[in-house]
């Protein structure tokens, strides 16, 4: 199915849906069951040794101040809910050593419902700072070197019908545009359309059941030479139940591709295994033979009150376009506290606050380390693993994540890649962030992250590594009011750039919750 659309009509007409929606949605305040409206401001002030992080012979000592307004959101109502958070980093070098930047990002999320058990419609406008790529020196997150925007907008309407108690019926459209803006020629080319459609048909194993379903994704980016990539499966599962937690699946269907001048096609076979002995405990495995070899998803998560743990595997064709913009499950602090907090806190609201309180009070990041999406205009292929835990105490908190990703780019027999246009890559990395209370007003915290990147084929010659040691202090002057402070070390490397490179920075800030 070709993209008869032009990519600039598509972006209007998504983004101008996405807009619509959310108006929508502001226009039933007055009925919301629950609307919470929490705005906030940042300031932080960071002097560095290296403010560029360039080698020691060319280092220069800058004072670099944040400011971050904020607000968070929370509206529901009888047919939709409405969450996001809107910020922006505005960043200055007073010592003039590099440009002010100006940095959105944020989340806004619409679910509504128009026709009542049948037709949904979900919505999302999203902008993150992201790194240009991984084979550069990675920014700390308070000075800002080697960093871009990526926006995204997402229209999704659906079908979700239940036939009967045991079977049901979806369809779903998801129409997504990215758009990517930094200091690299490729995050400034990397604009695209991605989308996938999908329908599926669920019998509820009782304890005999089945599942057919078709996906259909097809990326395009805002570039005359790039054609569009196309992946499109079909499945027929059987499924049997032996017990009520567990569900057992035999697949079978057809893959197909068509990327630069491949067009293939291959017979689908697998098996798959859910298994969910509580709401808080879930693992889900499928393995599949897949036309670029043996593929595989598998997720464990698993939640109790004060602990949140999730670990995933994953070998998969993919895009870049269809991963930008998108956090990697696990890496979303706000998230993993939400879980530990749902079984003591049930309204959405209050939790909300919750989460948000915590967080500052006790100096944890917004976000784990995870790998930095890697550009290329063909499908890649993907491998990967990930375990992400938080554990919060009465005095104590830890946070880990540990991450490895492979990403090579599916080429044909004739096909050559561009060095630093080609995904061929591993990336590894851990986090882990350690904090205690001291007082009721006061917490410390230390944190160790690490992140080595080696290139594969075209990219041999490339490797990068990063590793920063934190340690920091909050203090509470009053509940909508933190003061923080922290010093930092952090070394790094780098073949593109050929550097090699120390800093030690040492940054004040202070939080206010209006």
């Amino acid at each position: 199915m070709a993209i008869t659309t032009p990519l600039e009509l598509t972006r209007t007409g998504v983004a101008a849906a996405v807009l619509l929606l959310a108006g929508l949605a502001v226009q039933g305040v007055a009925q919301a069951q629950a609307w919470r409206i929490a705005p906030a401001v940042k300031a932080t002030a960071t002097t560095s040794s290296n403010a560029g992080m360039q080698a020691s012979g060319n280092a220069t000592m800058d004072t670099v101040v944040t400011v971050t307004p904020q607000v968070q959101l929370l509206g529901t109502g009888p047919d939709y809910r409405l969450t996001g958070t809107l910020a922006a980093d505005m960043v200055v070098y007073l010592g003039r050593s590099r440009t002010d930047l100006f940095l959105p990002r944020g989340q806004l999320v619409l679910s509504s419902r128009l026709l009542d058990r049948l037709l949904f419609v979900d919505a999302e406008l999203g902008a993150d700072t992201t790194s240009s790529t991984p084979f550069d020196l990675l920014s700390d997150g308070a000075t800002f070197y080697n960093v871009g925007t990526t926006t995204r907008e997402r229209f999704s309407p659906y079908i979700d019908r239940e036939l009967s108690p045991s079977s049901r019926i979806t369809a779903r459209t998801d129409h997504v545009l990215t758009q990517g803006r930094g200091t690299s020629t490729i995050a400034n080319n990397a604009d695209a359309y991605v989308q996938t459609h999908s329908a599926r048909y669920d019998l509820r194993p009782e304890p005999a059941g089945l599942r057919g379903e078709w996906n259909y994704q097809n990326t395009s980016y805002n570039d005359s030479t790039a054609g569009g990539l196309t992946l499109q499966t079909a499945r027929l599962s059987a499924l049997y139940a032996p017990d009520p937690t567990l569900t057992l699946g035999l697949t079978g269907g057809r893959d197909a591709a068509s990327y630069t001048t491949n067009n293939v096609s291959e017979t689908l076979r697998g098996v798959s295994m859910r298994w969910a002995p509580s709401e808080r405990t879930v693992f889900d495995a499928l393995v599949e033979k897949r036309f670029f070899g043996t593929g595989w998803t598998v997720n464990f998560t698993h939640r109790s009150p004060f602990m949140a743990v999730s670990t995933g595997l994953v070998r998969q064709a993919t895009t870049y376009a269809a991963r930008l913009g998108v956090l990697q499950a696990g890496g979303d602090v706000a998230t993993l506290v939400d879980s530990i907090l749902q079984t003591r806190i049930q309204d959405p609201a209050l939790r909300q606050i919750a989460v948000q309180d915590l967080i500052a009070k006790r100096g944890l990041p917004n976000t784990l380390t995870g790998p930095v999406d890697l550009f290329s205009r063909t499908v890649q292929l993907q491998q990967g693993a990930n375990v992400t835990m938080a554990l919060i105490g009465v005095r104590h908190t830890v946070t880990l994540r540990i991450f490895q990703t492979r990403t090579e780019d599916l080429r044909g027999p004739t096909e050559n890649s561009v060095i630093g246009l080609a995904s061929d890559a591993t990336q590894r990395g851990a986090t882990l962030g350690l904090s205690r209370r001291l007082t009721p007003d006061m917490s410390a915290d230390l944190t160790f992250t690490h992140t080595k990147t080696d290139g594969l084929g075209p990219n041999v010659a490339l490797h990068s590594s990063n590793s920063v040691v934190r340690l920091g202090a909050t203090h509470s002057l009053s509940p909508r009011t933190t003061l923080s402070g922290a010093v930092r070390h952090q070394t790094g490397s780098s073949t593109l750039i050929g550097v090699k490179a120390t800093e030690s920075a040492i940054s004040v800030g202070m939080l206010h919750r209006f």
